[in-house]
């Protein structure tokens, strides 16, 4: 296998850790595309959409997107990265779902951060700063359950909260949100966390 990834990107993370949770690391090499307007066309030839990551198969078909490419390495992996458990495994939904969305909230935000100050949408900013509090709220909220799990749920959301530390620091989540802290702390240690680190650019 072939992941076509950007080594900042939380979703190309999200990616990367689910291979290693799968146990496939020695099995998928790990294609840095960045930046992707100069490797658009390696991008295509795995998946028309052009994005990363991409999952390239060993059967020649491609995967886009982070939450279907963890969806097939847990399939691949008989289950290694999703409860079996209904009930658990919906807490994981629910727990992937907050941070998807915060991911979603937060790379909204680096956008426009990235435009000309003139070409800014305050709407956009003021909704999607209030998008990424609602969603930290709601992870405190949940800390009790998110504690000592390592599924897709509890990783995609300390992803996204390492995003907000780089992306969103003038949210200050971890001195709003002390306990989602102390979690966040835990879990860095965690060794495909760990592994996949943003690296110091």
């Amino acid at each position: 296998m072939k992941l076509f990834m950007t080594p900042t990107s939380p979703y190309s993370r999200r990616a990367r850790i689910a291979i290693i949770e799968a146990g496939y690391r020695n099995q998928c090499e790990e294609i840095d595309v960045s930046p992707i307007p100069e490797n658009l066309d390696t991008l295509l030839s795995a998946h028309p959409s052009g994005k990363a990551p991409t999952l390239l198969l060993d059967n020649g078909i491609g995967l886009s997107e982070c939450i279907l490419i963890a969806q097939h390495m847990n399939d691949a992996s008989e289950g290694k990265l999703y409860p079996k458990d209904p009930v658990e495994r919906l807490s994981c939904q629910t727990m992937e779902s907050i941070g998807s969305v915060l991911m979603d909230s937060l790379f909204a935000r680096s956008s426009q951060n990235r435009l000309d100050a003139s070409e800014q949408s305050p709407t956009i900013l003021k909704k999607e700063t209030d998008r990424s509090n609602r969603l930290y709220r709601a992870l405190d909220e949940i800390v009790s359950e998110l504690e000592g799990k390592k599924h897709m749920g509890a990783l995609t959301v300390a992803c996204a909260l390492s995003y907000a530390d780089w992306r969103g620091a003038e949210d200050n989540w971890r001195v709003k949100h002390p306990r989602l802290d102390d979690w966040m702390k835990e879990i860095e240690q965690h060794q495909s966390f760990a592994i996949t680190s943003r690296p110091n650019a």
